[in-house]
Order: C-alpha cells, then sequence, then structure tokens
C-alpha cells in the first residue's frame, strides 16, 4: 500500500466515523445514509478539489430533491421518478451543472424508499440537503486538518525535484570529466517519466478547478511541453556521453581561457538548470573538431552529442526565461 492510498483510506475512515457519530447523536438527522455518502463522495486528497465535490453534492441533492418533490406533487411510482430523471438533464444542463446530474439522479431514486409519497415535501427537501452539508463539512473539515494538499503546490514541489535531479546529475557529469569524481550512471528513465506524468495528471485536473486561470497565467502546459522535449532529448544527450569511445576524464585541471568542448556542453546545460547560462553556449564544429583531434574521439558521435545539446539547451532556456511560477 503507498502512503498516498494510505493517507487517503485514513481521511475516509476518520470522516466515516464522525460523520456516524454525529448522525446518531442528533435525532434531527434522521437518514444516515445522506450524511455518509456525500462523505464518500466529497473526501479527496486535494483540497480545492474537496470543495468543488462538496459544492457538487449539495446543489445536486437540492435540485434533486426540489424537481423530484414537484414532480410527485402530480405523478406518483416510477413513472414520476422516471418523469423527474427525464426533466433533471435539461434543466441541469441549462443552469451548467452537469457535474451535479449523478448526485441529483441518486437523491430521486433514494426518494423511492419514502414509505408515504405525501411526506416528499418542502421540509423533507431542506432537512435532506442539510444531512448533506454535514457530511461534506465534516469531509472538508478532515481534508482541512489531515495532510492537506493542494495541486499547485504539488506541481510546484514536483518541478523543483525534477530539476534538482538533472542539476545534481549534470553536476556530477562536470566532475567526472574535470576528473574530481567517478563516471556517473545513466539516470533511470522510469522515475522522471513518472514524474512528468503525475505532472500532466495535476494539471489536466487544475485545469477544470477554480485555479484554471492562475495555471495558464504561469504556463504550466507549455512548461510540461518542454519538460517532455528536455526528458527526451536528456536520454540521447547522456547516452552519448557516457558511450564515447575512449572517453576518459582529464588528469588535470583544464586551461580556462580554451575550455575543453564537451566541459563547456556540459557546463551550460548545468548553468541553464540553476539559472546561469553560460557565456559561450555553442563550441561550434571547429571546436568539436579540434577535440577529436586531441583526444583522439568519434568526431560523427561528438557532432550527434551536440545536435541533441541544442534542443535540449534551448528547452532548458525558454523554461528558465517563463515566468516564475508563484
Amino acid at each position: 500500500m503507498t502512503s498516498d492510498l494510505l493517507r487517503q483510506s485514513l481521511r475516509l475512515a476518520v470522516a466515516t466515523f464522525l460523520t456516524a457519530a454525529i448522525a446518531s447523536r442528533f435525532s434531527e438527522i434522521a437518514y444516515v445514509w445522506y450524511p455518509l455518502t456525500a462523505v464518500i463522495v466529497v473526501v479527496d486528497d486535494n483540497t480545492d478539489q474537496s470543495l468543488k465535490n462538496a459544492l457538487t453534492r449539495i446543489i445536486g441533492t437540492i435540485l434533486g430533491g426540489l424537481i423530484t418533490f414537484l414532480v410527485h406533487s402530480i405523478l406518483g411510482g416510477w413513472i414520476g421518478v422516471l418523469v423527474a430523471l427525464l426533466l433533471m438533464v435539461p434543466v441541469l444542463r441549462v443552469l451548467g451543472l452537469q457535474s451535479s446530474l449523478s448526485t441529483a439522479a441518486l437523491v430521486s431514486l433514494m426518494f423511492l424508499m419514502i414509505p408515504k409519497h405525501e411526506e416528499l415535501n418542502w421540509d423533507y427537501v431542506f432537512q435532506r440537503s442539510l444531512d448533506t452539508a454535514v457530511g461534506c463539512a465534516i469531509a472538508i473539515g478532515v481534508g482541512l486538518v489531515l495532510w492537506p494538499r493542494n495541486g499547485t503546490r504539488e506541481l510546484l514541489r514536483l518541478e523543483t525535484g525534477l530539476r534538482a535531479t538533472l542539476q545534481a546529475q549534470s553536476q556530477a557529469h562536470r566532475q567526472w570529466l574535470q576528473g574530481l569524481g567517478n563516471r556517473p550512471e545513466p539516470l533511470r528513465q522510469e522515475p522522471l517519466a513518472a514524474t512528468l506524468q503525475t505532472m500532466e495528471h495535476l494539471v489536466a485536473r487544475e485545469l477544470r478547478g477554480p485555479h484554471a486561470q492562475r495555471l495558464q497565467q504561469q504556463r504550466w502546459r507549455q512548461r510540461l511541453r518542454l519538460w517532455d522535449r528536455v526528458q527526451h532529448h536528456w536520454w540521447s544527450w547522456e547516452n552519448l556521453l557516457l558511450n564515447l569511445p575512449g572517453l576518459e576524464p582529464q588528469s588535470g585541471p583544464t586551461d580556462p581561457s580554451t575550455p575543453d568542448a564537451l566541459e563547456s556542453a556540459v557546463s551550460e546545460v548545468h548553468g541553464l538548470l540553476v539559472g546561469t547560462p553560460a557565456e559561450d553556449p555553442d563550441p561550434g564544429a571547429s571546436r568539436w573538431q579540434a577535440l577529436a583531434l586531441h583526444r583522439q574521439l568519434p568526431l560523427l558521435m561528438l557532432l550527434a552529442f551536440a545536435e541533441e545539446q541544442r534542443p535540449l539547451a534551448a528547452s532548458l532556456n525558454t523554461l528558465r526565461l517563463l515566468a516564475p511560477c508563484r
């Protein structure tokens, strides 16, 4: 069981226990089913999503009860339920509340449990809406107290971790080329791909929520496309670097006036990741040829490495230039 699943299970268990205890304590809550169902629907690991689910649940309960009450004042039995369900779809669509349709339909069906149709009145609809509101309030309160999570902050945390991973790896490459460290192992693709997939899921979810405008202002769609390009070019760039035949780190300190083309390329990537771009980002073909002759390295692989360097550096530089997310 993952930590997220465990936290979500504990949230649901605590919210359900509190709801059942409160519903049993107060006689005004005649049907425990309503607040318990609201808790199950509303509890979410994202606070903003919980608020959205709660609002949808309450509106669906109120509208479902009102429409069903109006229809049952004219028709009864299954015919009344059918007519109520047929009316709910266009009414909720006109109001822009399609997300409340499932709750409204469930409320209409649950009203069949009422022994006598004459008991379905305005007071009954109001009481059941309050029952639902109690469950929603408890679910939101538990979500705010137990491990609250905000989608926007989670995105920033994931991007910071992704950037830190690439920074550490590029620094390891720099130290290896300078003879100050061991040859680093290439980064595993699965963790970084999983991080990007999680970020894509969060962006898609947040764009449907109340923070959609903020995410658009922070250009998260563009940032994700750029990170996807960075990930794609990083694998080829790193594999070419680590698999250059005959490549050995420098035996001594390099002359800063004539830096090694490979060191310049790796330093450029590292600088873009930390926010300090290199002054001479493109070594040029002549320096790659000179490097191939000086260190007996295959020129074609060096040129292929340079070709991967350009889109990788361009994507990182665009990410650097984007407005910082706050």
